[in-house]
């Protein structure tokens, strides 16, 4: 096995495999930047042309899509408010309100660091577990995976920041319009009104899109003004010590970086979970066990590091599920999937006797891919001064986004209602806004509940009422009532030490 470890580290001493990794790379950031275009769409054009590559050089291409996407999205979203990738939502709620404090350069900082070391130690824990993913991830069923959604669905009320009432509500509205569409398990079209592109489910990238991208440039061409303009005059020398300090922020919050890691990795290595629910999970934890709460949407470097450090390290255990059992981990592992059926590597199990070499390769690139996306994101954000963005005139810049919001709705698709469900849910968006409500709480019920209702129906038909009486579920029940005392509990000593106070 250490043979094969090494020799999957020397692939990237040639040039062919290191070249296209670094080509991967370099467009991962520049999709993942451009709103809605996103990751995927990259890897579904460029997956054909894999098959005339050699295969470590096509998979080493796709591998760093995978890697870096979510970085590139999250650069926008913590500059403008807009998610390049589905991601990067949860980013954007301390993000975005860093940048406009002035502290662009210190949010971007601390989202390179903590993704980087997230991705790094992803690799290290997928390879660790190599021997009893198996075990693992087969005894994880339905009911398990019911009742992980629902403690994704806990946080709810956690994300309002302004208020939890509004929080809950704007999930289970979320959840409400989640149900639109075609139900598997009972055969009936729901809320459909006739339409035939309902019929099929409102697609996450047009939601997204609308909810935050639409509704925050609509207000942003209303006023007139520019996203930030105290980065006008920020010089890059100034600009790099706040990325140097975003950076000093991650090793200043090591146990909430390790914890947030934890999270996105173990969820990682459950297929069907997907990477938003990871990314607002860790948030939602970050938030939960923080000792000053309040602060979380206003700006908080925590924020940023949770949902990063989950994002990034939830692609090792993926792939890990992915060429250990032939279950794609994310739906990017779909395409990494399809790439190895094309040069007739079937995943699975016996990939990991077969195929070690390669299985180690893969994971050399995603970690390789990720130190090297990470050093290309500083050159950019730091001496670049992407942060300028912020400063452009709403006159070119709202027009300029739109464009590609539109575009990238309509490619997620290729239906003309995706450009109507964007219109839509930008106004939607803009009332939630101008009301309080919290769209990030709408957006984790929205993707949250298509899922907890299908894992719901089959834990029940296939386990009977009782299934949430399975050891598994037993254990995540415990984890969830440990998680709900902890705000109580914080509150009430916070309460006993005043009175010992006032004493």
């Amino acid at each position: 096995m250490f043979e094969a470890f090494v020799q999957g580290l020397l692939h990237y001493t040639h040039l062919v495999p290191l070249g296209f990794l670094i080509l991967g790379v370099c467009i991962g950031i520049f999709i993942g930047i451009l709103p809605a275009i996103g990751g995927l769409t990259a890897m579904a054009l460029l997956l054909p042309l894999t098959f005339g590559l050699d295969k470590v050089a096509g998979l080493s291409l796709l591998m760093a899509i995978t890697a870096i996407a979510s970085t590139g999205g999250s650069i926008t979203s913590i500059l403008m408010n807009i998610p390049g990738e589905a991601t990067s939502v949860a980013t954007m709620i301390d993000g975005f309100p860093m940048t406009q404090k002035g502290e662009a350069g210190r949010a971007l900082g601390a989202m390179l660091m903590a993704a980087s070391m997230g991705a790094i130690l992803g690799v290290l824990l997928a390879l660790a577990m190599i021997p009893a993913i198996r075990p693992v991830v087969m005894s994880i069923g339905k009911p398990e995976l019911c009742l992980i959604i629902l403690l994704g669905l806990s946080f709810l009320a956690v994300l309002g920041r302004e208020s939890p009432v509004k929080g809950l509500i704007s999930g289970f509205v979320g959840i409400f319009i989640s149900l639109v569409g075609f139900q598997e398990s009972t055969g009936v079209a729901r809320l459909t009104f006739g339409s035939s592109a309902l019929f099929n489910r409102l697609d996450l990238i047009p939601v997204t899109m609308g909810l935050f991208a639409g509704a925050e440039l609509l207000e942003l061409g209303a006023a007139g003004e520019s996203i930030a303009p105290t980065e006008r005059a920020r010089p890059g020398k100034e600009l790099r010590a706040q990325i140097h300090r975003g950076m000093k922020d991650v090793f200043a919050n090591i146990g909430l970086w390790f914890r947030s890691t934890m999270t996105g990795y173990i969820t990682g290595c459950i297929p069907g979970i997907g990477g938003p629910a990871a990314t607002f999970v860790a948030y939602g934890l970050a938030k939960q066990s923080s000792k000053h709460p309040e602060k979380f949407g206003t700006g908080c470097v925590e924020g940023v590091i949770a949902p990063e450090s989950a994002s990034n390290a939830k692609e090792g255990a993926a792939l890990l599920t992915t060429l250990a059992l032939g279950l794609p981990g994310s739906a990017s592992m779909a395409f990494i999937i399809g790439a190895l059926l094309m040069h007739g590597i079937i995943p699975g199990p016996a990939m990991l006797n077969a195929e070690l070499e390669l299985s180690f390769t893969l994971f050399w690139g995603l970690a390789i891919a990720n130190i090297i996306g990470g050093i290309l994101c500083y050159i950019i954000a730091g001496y670049c001064n992407l942060s300028r963005i912020v400063a452009l005139p709403a006159r070119y810049l709202v027009p300029t986004i739109l464009a590609f919001v539109y575009l990238g709705s309509f490619t997620a698709s290729e239906h003309m209602s995706d450009i109507l469900v964007t219109l839509v849910f930008t106004a939607i968006g803009v009332l939630m806004k101008r009301f309080g409500y919290n769209r990030a709480s709408f957006l984790l019920g929205f993707i949250l509940g298509i899922h907890f209702e299908e894992f719901f129906w089959i834990a029940l038909q296939s386990r009977g009422p009782f299934f949430f009486l399975r050891p598994g579920c037993l254990v995540i029940i415990g984890i969830m009532i440990v998680l709900y005392s902890l705000e109580p509990t914080r509150l009430f000593l916070v309460r006993r030490r005043q009175k010992r106070a006032s004493a």
